[in-house]
């Protein structure tokens, strides 16, 4: 049972557009590599889980991109210590990958690792980490790179009213941006609270992470 702090259950706001649209975009798929960038107290990771990665294949995984304040505060330790009990409350753990770090690190890591093996692309994208729209514009950017052809991305806070919309500080200027200069490559699924979009395009880190020796060689 997910254990959410009063005040932060935000995601269960949303859990119905997910049913609804989520739930049968991948019907009848048994395994699904999703990332979610920015998990606060899992809420999301937890559906994620349960929803998308629960069938018994080896393939399903769930990346989790979080700093948790880098641990460094006692509100990041308390989110990550929530986060951890609401991941070990479902049972599949073991498919839970945590990278505890700013996004953008954690994304350039994790394409480094994907270079040159197309199976470590991702299925599903959730991108929640920044209200900032310049963080949003470069979350989507580096992720729609890493995710396949077909994949399903999320954008959280599309019509966010804590900001005024048009500023650096509201994500919908990212989101906009980023679906400009990918106009063509998608399918919108849903337009509301949150954006969600099908990628129609394959896979490219546009980049080499080879060392200069290795290139030279």
């Amino acid at each position: 049972m997910v254990k959410l702090t009063p005040g932060q259950e935000w995601f269960k706001g949303q859990q119905h557009v997910w049913e609804r649209v989520v739930t049968p975009f991948f019907s009848g798929v048994h395994t699904c590599r999703a990332l979610e960038i920015g998990s606060w107290e899992g809420g999301s990771a937890v559906w994620i889980l349960q929803n998308l990665c629960g069938c018994d294949s080896p393939g399903n995984q769930l990346v989790c991109v979080d700093h948790f304040d880098l641990l460094a505060t006692k509100e990041g330790r308390a989110r990550f210590k929530t986060f951890q009990g609401n991941i070990a409350s479902t049972g599949l753990g073991d498919r839970v990958r945590v990278l505890r770090e700013f996004s953008m690190p954690a994304l350039v890591q994790l394409m480094k690792e994907m270079e040159g093996q197309s199976a470590l692309g991702f299925d599903f994208v959730y991108i929640d980490g920044s209200h900032r729209a310049d963080d949003v514009l470069m979350d989507a950017e580096m992720a729609w790179r890493m995710a396949k052809n077909g994949a399903l991305l999320v954008f959280d806070d599309y019509e966010w009213n804590q900001a005024r919309e048009g500023t650096i500080s509201h994500p919908k200027g990212g989101i906009d941006a980023f679906m400009t200069v990918h106009d063509g490559e998608y399918d919108v699924i849903s337009c509301g609270y949150q954006v969600m979009i099908k990628k129609l395009v394959g896979q490219r880190l546009g980049l080499s992470f080879a060392s200069a020796d290795s290139q030279l060689s």
